[in-house]
């Protein structure tokens, strides 16, 4: 038998149980708080994050404007098609992370509309994709967060309904 191998654990407890290692902890050393001064300077990092990613936002809200207007001048062209669907992807993606989860659940809608467009073969309607980038443009400009309640709500439930019909 090895030296370095660790010792089996115990399971002779009640319900054989196995009690925690510690030995990170023991690595690593006892606890240390972080003093005021990182705490502050950690603070001011993230609120330096928090004004970036409005402009990470506002930059892809831009790519899926000028995918729009390139999608509107030749629907049927498959990559200005798919160029859309990968914006409003990434939209749709990053949108709660960028603190608008408003900005991901509409995002999400234009996706299913562009799919759908797709899998019937024909091109997405032009007023729906406007209605959709339209939706993003305003709620990010005017800094609407929340789907939740509100005009945020009613809006995102009627962008809802009106793609449903029109591709059903």
């Amino acid at each position: 038998m090895k030296s370095d191998m660790a010792p089996k654990p115990d399971i002779s407890g009640p319900y054989g149980l196995i009690a925690p290692s510690t030995a990170l902890q023991q690595k690593v050393g006892p606890e240390q708080l972080l003093d005021n001064a990182v705490l502050t300077q950690l603070e001011g990092a993230l609120d330096h994050l928090v004004t970036e990613m409005s402009g990470w936002l506002k930059h892809d809200l831009h790519r899926l404007i000028l995918a729009r207007d390139n999608f509107l001048t030749d629907n049927s062209a498959e990559e200005l098609v798919s160029a859309l669907y990968r914006a409003a992807h990434d939209l749709k993606g990053l949108g709660a992370t960028y603190g608008f989860p408003v900005v991901s659940v509409i995002a999400d809608t234009l996706c299913k509309l562009l799919r759908s467009a797709g899998d019937a073969g024909t091109p997405p309607p032009h007023d729906l994709v406007n209605a959709h980038v339209d939706a993003l443009r305003a709620v990010v400009n005017l800094d609407i967060r929340d789907h939740s309640s509100g005009p945020a709500a009613e809006l995102v439930r009627g962008l809802h309904t009106i793609t449903q019909k029109k591709t059903a």
